[in-house]
């Protein structure tokens, strides 16, 4: 039997004798029943989904949840479908899918040529409605059309996932706001075969193709994909229109923050584009780009804008360390029209950041994007400049979103040293309470 718990915290309780300030309550910590199930491989869908009893299958767990419910899935490959949240959650109770804690579930979709083998995240009463709340978390996912697609998401969690070898992108995302997509490895997705065959194909898939507002991308490892890491779509597809889009801050990518993520080896294209007009806004800081548009030397490694002609906003681009051999593309950053561009403190085709491994121009078969001890990327970072919101207004969202920026791909806490350092990973060997060796002719722009 799920038992459901109604929970209530002990200010609302304190509080009960004032019908105001229990509203009050109610909104911020969303009261709700909430129900614990599980996955696992030896499991029944005809099983009440409890620790002792858990379902099968991991699509029925998600068409299952509702408002405050978190399953758990225990390790193991588990050959899915398509898998749909069609629920929202709310501020106080989201809808959680977790592994199972220190265990390692696989998700690998059946036919990744089947447009509905995926993780999908799709309002029940329309693609075009608001849904929102939801965290994934713990999971690899494989052998999709894509790894997770979502339509008007927002105040959502993608986090601690390896997304990888799925025919399409690695996250698509269709209008959002108030997205997070943290430390997750997001690694050769895209039609590879199609693109052997068809060149023209070869920069269609990505690893993260997404429009809308206020997304952060933190502390992901983003490499081997056919073309870009990261799509910025500010493209035509999204213009707000309501059939489409919930609201205007799904549609508009404004506001967005792409940083200590590491982006290496992606095959066709760089590190990351900026596409289209609406593009506004937004921070790329903190980041390494290393050895991107490997197939492609006139392709910028970096940094592209494509159709970007900012003029009301600025596009920063702040302490990253770019590097790039010569064997393919070796641009940091190329812009495509006039733009309102702030670029500084850069490190730019001197030296390359020292990885454990991956220090060449071909993808090792185990790559390792931590950093050694005398990387030039250390302590060249730069602070979050966002602050948490006053106390009565913070949501777990909002927690996450802090905690995201001060965390590494590894849970490490930044900084570890005098400055945070750029990239995925945050040294620690020795508290890092040594300044870097310098290099010679290191270039800052």
């Amino acid at each position: 039997m799920i038992i459901r718990l109604t929970r209530v915290s002990g200010a609302c309780i304190f509080a009960s004798a004032l019908l105001t300030t229990i509203a009050s309550c109610q909104h911020y910590f969303g009261v709700a029943h909430a129900a614990t199930y599980y996955v696992a491989i030896t499991g029944n869908n005809s099983n009440p989904g409890t620790e002792s009893q858990p379902w099968r299958t991991v699509a029925y767990a998600v068409w299952t949840m509702v408002a405050g419910d978190t399953t758990y899935v225990r390790g193991g490959a588990y050959n899915e479908g398509e898998i749909r949240f069609r629920n929202s959650g709310t501020s106080g109770a989201p809808i959680r899918l977790l592994s199972y804690p220190d265990e390692a579930p696989i998700i690998q979709f059946i036919d990744p040529h089947s447009t509905s083998n995926r993780i999908l995240i799709q309002h029940a009463n329309g693609y075009n409605r608001a849904i929102g709340w939801i965290t994934i978390e713990g999971f690899e996912i494989r052998n999709g059309y894509e790894g997770i697609k979502y339509h008007n998401l927002h105040d959502s969690t993608i986090r601690r996932n390896r997304i990888r070898d799925n025919l399409g992108q690695g996250i698509l995302g269709v209008g959002g706001t108030r997205v997070l997509i943290d430390r997750n490895i997001i690694s050769h997705n895209g039609d590879f075969a199609l693109c052997a065959s068809t060149p023209s194909a070869c920069n269609k898939e990505h690893g993260i193709y997404a429009n809308g507002s206020a997304m952060t991308i933190t502390n992901n490892l983003i490499y081997d994909n056919l073309s870009y890491g990261i799509t910025f779509n500010g493209s035509s597809t999204s213009i707000y229109n309501p059939a489409k889009f919930a609201g205007p801050e799904f549609a508009n990518s404004t506001n967005w923050v792409i940083a200590n993520n590491t982006f290496a080896y992606n095959r066709y294209r760089g590190g990351i584009v900026v596409w289209g007009t609406t593009c506004n806004n937004a921070r790329i800081e903190n980041n390494i780009f290393y050895e991107n548009s490997v197939l492609v030397s006139w392709a910028p490694q970096g940094i592209e804008f494509v159709g970007a002609s900012l003029g009301s906003s600025r596009m920063t681009i702040r302490n990253n360390h770019f590097y790039a051999s010569g064997s393919g593309g070796t641009l940091a950053i190329e812009s495509g029209g006039p733009l309102d561009l702030v670029s500084s403190d850069n490190i730019i085709n001197v030296n390359p950041p020292a990885f454990v491994n991956g220090g060449s121009n071909t993808l090792p078969a185990s790559p390792d994007f931590r950093l050694t001890a005398r990387s030039p990327a250390i302590d060249k970072g730069l602070p979050p400049a966002d602050e948490p919101p006053g106390e009565t207004l913070r949501t777990a969202f909002d927690d996450a979103l802090w905690k995201a920026r001060r965390t590494d791909f590894a849970g490490t806490t930044r900084p570890q040293g005098r400055a945070y350092d750029i990239g995925a990973y945050e040294y620690r060997a020795d508290g890092d309470s040594q300044s870097p060796t310098t290099v010679q002719g290191v270039q800052i722009r």
